[in-house]
């Protein structure tokens, strides 16, 4: 596993089979329960540059209808969600959020954290579940040092990627390029570090 800062980041590719991944893009464009919302951001802070998201499961946002347990959501998420955890051995989280984001050509979001007050103990795994993704089309994971003066890692959305991270990590999710039209999709499990657990 990759530190950066001394906070982890980890890549794995072939973890999820095709089916899957084409399940989880076609769940996503075509028939995601609570439907897109358009303006979403990244960090307000920073940017007002709007993308397309969607809850699949919020922990914490009671009061809405979106599923507030793995057990509410459609069976592709539940089964994901065990094969993350298995993968995830013997590190051991509680699952707080699933969320889909959705970028085309221009929307650009900003250079963020998933940690709201840079506390250890957040993860993000991230999804990419384009069943097919080129190098020219850009929209790569480009992850930033604390300054955010330079980037230090670089990830493609390769189809079925699994990207996870220490959620203080200052990172960009890049639009795609102009070369394609296509949406690029993420699905991201937000993670919350058992206190039994080690540090990954």
């Amino acid at each position: 596993m990759l530190k950066i800062e001394n906070k982890a980041i980890h890549v794995v590719d072939g973890a999820i089979a095709q089916p899957m991944v084409e399940g989880l893009f076609e769940y996503a464009v075509a028939s995601c329960r609570t439907g897109w919302r358009y303006g979403d951001v990244a960090d307000a802070k920073y940017s007002t540059n709007p993308f397309w998201g969607a809850t699949v499961m919020s922990e914490e946002r009671h009061g809405t209808d979106d599923p507030h347990t793995i057990d509410e959501t459609p069976e592709i998420f539940q089964q994901l969600w065990q094969r993350l955890q298995q993968g995830l051995q013997p590190f051991r989280f509680t699952l707080r959020d699933i969320f889909i984001n959705g970028q085309t050509y221009g929307l650009e979001n900003a250079i963020h954290t998933d940690c709201p007050h840079d506390e250890e103990g957040w993860y993000t795994v991230l999804i990419y579940v384009n069943p097919k993704w080129h190098v020219d089309w850009g929209g790569e994971t480009v992850f930033y040092n604390k300054a955010r003066t330079d980037p230090v890692y670089v990830v493609l959305p390769k189809p079925g990627r699994i990207l996870f991270f220490d959620a203080r990590h200052h990172h960009w999710g890049r639009a795609p390029t102009r070369n394609t039209q296509d949406l690029r999709v993420t699905v991201a499990f937000c993670l919350t570090r058992a206190e039994d657990s080690a540090v990954p």
